[in-house]
């Protein structure tokens, strides 16, 4: 259950500023070029720069995805991401949390939006899309099944790229709220596995 204070809030938030906007969803049909990303090798908090071709004036998805282990005391777990930059445009981004009871996501903004989701064969998930752009400070947290001493997590983010009028897009990735270790990024039909190193 969640309170539904908060989530009228949300619900206001994305309505207002998807007006504002006039967001555009991707085309799932685009054709991309080869792309590349740089440095080919980063350091937790730095800048990617992405860059390739497709279709001028296309919108194109790009795909970020990667897993963490968490801890499980007293039967609790719990993991908390600060400044997380939630980019403008189309958006979106799902958590789904394996061997658990339940998942209670949070954001924390002008007041805390929080949704809470049962498992279902002890998976729980939750998606959202077309968030305001921001910073923000997320937890996710619930109670893990019995016996359990870790809780695997995994985050999906989506955003939507527009390319210029020759086809051309750039894009600037921060790395600051990823953990260290391997994601992916996937943009068109091509995936690139990437390790964040201290």
């Amino acid at each position: 259950m969640f309170n539904k204070k908060e989530n009228i809030f949300m619900s206001i938030s994305k309505a207002v500023y998807s007006l504002i906007h006039r967001l555009k969803e991707e085309n799932p049909d685009a054709t991309v070029d080869e792309w590349e990303i740089h440095p080919a090798s980063p350091c937790s908090g730095d800048v990617l720069d992405i860059a390739g071709r497709t279709d001028p004036g296309e919108n194109i998805g790009m795909r970020v995805a990667f897993d963490i282990s968490i801890p499980v005391v007293d039967n609790e777990y719990e993991h908390v991401f600060e400044n997380i930059k939630i980019p403008g445009g189309s958006n979106s981004f799902m958590v789904r949390s394996q061997k658990v009871k339940d998942l209670n996501f949070i954001v924390r903004m002008f007041v805390d939006f929080k949704r809470s989701f049962e498992a279902d064969n002890g998976v729980a998930e939750f998606f959202e899309k077309n968030v305001p752009a921001g910073n923000y400070e997320i937890v996710i947290k619930g109670t893990a099944l019995e016996g359990e001493k870790i809780v695997r997590a995994e985050f999906v983010a989506m955003q939507t790229i527009k390319a210029d009028d020759e086809g051309k897009f750039k894009h600037e990735y921060d790395t600051c709220s990823l953990p260290e270790g391997e994601f992916t990024v996937k943009i068109g039909k091509k995936e690139k596995i990437i390790t964040l190193t201290p």
